[in-house]
């Protein structure tokens, strides 16, 4: 989507905002340019498409570095927490692990309370190579909010925190 379509898709929503039933997919006034969840999907969509880029030239695969993101902010984890807090299948997070264990990422141990569970920490070297990206994601996140005020993007994950936790409540059917 060029720049000046977004801008005009983003004026055109904020004239309708009075009237939802443009963003709604079951009524006649329905447009895909003010649907919600293709929005977010295009931005994701380009956000992971950039980043598979920038993370394939350091070594790294997208779903490698969401596990490491993830033990950034707790470690030891279980594969089962990682593959929660992850947003991915836990045999597609074993998966990923035992790639991880190979390439010196992470290291893996029974929890000494329940040798059911493995537990999960980066290494020296897992840390380093997060250090390492961590600033070149960094300004992938300033290149995305750019003219994006701060107010805006606090607004934005309050609606989004919303939005997941309706969709959490019961199944439509």
């Amino acid at each position: 989507m060029a720049t000046s379509a977004v801008k005009k898709t983003a004026r055109t929503a904020e004239d309708l905002m009075d009237n939802r039933s443009v963003y709604d997919p079951s009524s006649p006034n329905f447009r895909l340019e003010n649907s919600p969840f293709y929005l977010m999907a295009h931005a994701d969509f380009k956000y992971h498409e950039d980043m598979d880029i920038v993370l394939h030239k350091h070594g790294v695969s997208k779903p490698i570095y969401r596990v490491m993101t993830v033990l950034r902010e707790r470690q030891p984890a279980s594969i089962g927490a990682i593959a929660e807090a992850a947003l991915t299948k836990r045999s597609t997070i074993s998966r990923i692990i035992d790639r991880m264990v190979e390439q010196g990422l992470v290291t893996t141990e029974p929890n000494p309370e329940d040798n059911r569970i493995t537990e999960v920490t980066l290494t020296p070297a897992g840390q380093q190579t997060l250090r390492k990206l961590t600033p070149i994601v960094g300004r992938q996140f300033s290149r995305a909010m750019d003219g994006v005020s701060d107010r805006d993007i606090a607004h934005l994950l309050r609606t989004l925190q919303k939005i997941s936790a309706n969709l959490s409540k019961l199944p439509i059917e």
